[in-house]
């Protein structure tokens, strides 16, 4: 947040992230815990808080609830910088973020915190497809394991996605945190591949897999629930993240969420990870444990 040029001290600097035990996080954190020596790893349940405990013997692990308007204060205090990443469809998601932007705000006027990265949200912001992850939208491993494989999309099989892989997205957001004020109150809108719907996909992955992958469409029930499950791990929801999912479906089932790879590719210095990449490396990485 701070406009003036410093370099960040990796050895004594806390970088606080706020997206739990996500996916997300797993592979942002491989590309930053060996070089930040100080890190804070926030949760909300006493499970997450254990896991992060047991794995991540030399971070500081805070529990905590970020709706409660103190609380990212008490987390950005003796912070640095922080990663903060929302859980998809929280109740009261929006709140976590404007408490969490407040409290940015007030402990860089009194403190020593200077960056502020938002995937997907201000002061550095990394903004993506909800459908980032392409472990989400496409599962290989059923696939390969069916004889006839189905697969049962959530949405209108013809409407195109641009796509993130997770890897991608863990590299800007480190290079973001390691170069600081050069991306100072910029947004990068992000994406690995040209727009792709999920019958190009299916076409891909059967040649892939050497199996003709019959493409089908769930009821818009059925994609609801299968978005509730994984999320929350119940139907027992509150009403205004069952409204999120429900509104997010009937938005993907009627538009695109496209976008340019270039951004990506500029900032990390490499062709991004396509789609198909992607999928080469989950069927290598499949089959050897099933060797």
């Amino acid at each position: 947040m701070d406009t003036g040029m410093s370099s960040v001290d990796h050895a004594n600097d806390l970088l606080a992230i706020t997206c739990g035990i996500s996916q997300q996080f797993t592979v942002f954190l491989q590309n930053l815990a060996k070089q930040w020596q100080r890190l804070g790893l926030v949760c909300h349940s006493p499970e997450s808080e254990q896991r992060l405990k047991s794995e991540y013997l030399k971070a500081e692990v805070i529990r905590t609830n970020l709706r409660l308007p103190k609380e990212p204060e008490r987390i950005l205090k003796d912070a640095m910088a922080v990663y903060h990443v929302e859980p998809s469809f929280a109740h009261r998601q929006a709140v976590m973020g404007f408490n969490m932007i407040d409290a940015a705000n007030k402990v860089a006027k009194e403190g020593i915190f200077k960056d502020f990265v938002i995937p997907d949200g201000t002061l550095a912001q990394l903004h993506y497809p909800p459908t980032y992850s392409l472990h989400v939208l496409f599962l290989v491993a059923p696939m390969l394991a069916q004889g006839n494989p189905v697969y049962m999309a959530s949405w209108n099989p013809n409407i195109p996605f641009s796509l993130l892989a997770l890897n991608d997205l863990a590299q800007v957001g480190a290079k973001v945190l390691n170069e600081r004020e050069k991306h100072c109150a910029v947004q990068y809108p992000l994406c690995s591949d040209s727009p792709l719907n999920y019958h190009q996909i299916c076409d891909m992955a059967s040649r892939e897999i050497g199996k003709q992958i019959v493409l089908k469409q769930k009821t818009y029930d059925e994609s609801v629930q299968g978005f509730l499950i994984p999320l929350f791990g119940s139907f027992d929801v509150d009403a205004e993240s069952i409204n999120a999912v429900e509104l997010i479906l009937l938005y993907y089932n009627r538009h695109a969420l496209i976008g340019s790879s270039n951004v990506c590719e500029w900032l990390l210095g490499r062709k991004p990870t396509t789609w198909l990449d992607w999928m080469r490396a989950e069927i290598k990485q499949i089959k050897q444990q099933h060797q």
